[in-house]
Parts: C-alpha cells; sequence; structure tokens
C-alpha cells in the first residue's frame, strides 16, 4: 500500500529531487528511506554489542569454535 505525504525539505535536497522525473522521485525516496533505516539499524546493533563487549567477560577463540561445532552436532540437517 502507498501513501502520500508531504515533506519539508531544505534548499539543496529539493534542487536534487527536483532533477528527478515525477516517477522516479517517490522511488528515490523510498530507496533513500530504506536505505537510513537499515545504516541506522545497524549502527544501533553495533553500538548494542560495544556495550555488551565491556560489559562481559572475553571469550576464548577455541571456545567458541566448540561451542559452534557442538551447535551443528545437535542439529539435524
Amino acid at each position: 500500500m502507498s501513501r502520500r505525504v508531504n515533506v519539508m525539505m531544505d534548499d539543496d535536497a529539493w534542487r536534487v529531487i527536483e532533477q528527478l522525473p515525477r516517477g522516479a522521485r517517490s522511488r528515490a525516496v523510498n530507496r533513500a528511506i530504506r536505505e537510513w533505516s537499515g545504516a541506522s539499524a545497524r549502527r544501533d546493533a553495533a553500538a548494542r554489542m560495544d556495550s555488551l563487549r565491556t560489559r562481559l567477560p572475553p571469550i576464548a577463540t577455541e571456545d567458541v569454535v566448540r561451542w559452534i561445532r557442538e551447535e551443528r552436532e545437535r542439529r539435524p540437517l
């Protein structure tokens, strides 16, 4: 479903949008919002992981490898 919205843009952003053909404007804005949203989600996830790293004790690589192997053996193909 599509929605029609009104937004305020600064002059620089409008100049960019104004150069696009009318049919491409919505697609460009939708794509930009999806890219921004994905990047924002990745930044938030990275920040949460950094926070966990400071609070949790370090884990040896050998332990992680062992846990992964054990989990793979436990799961059926």
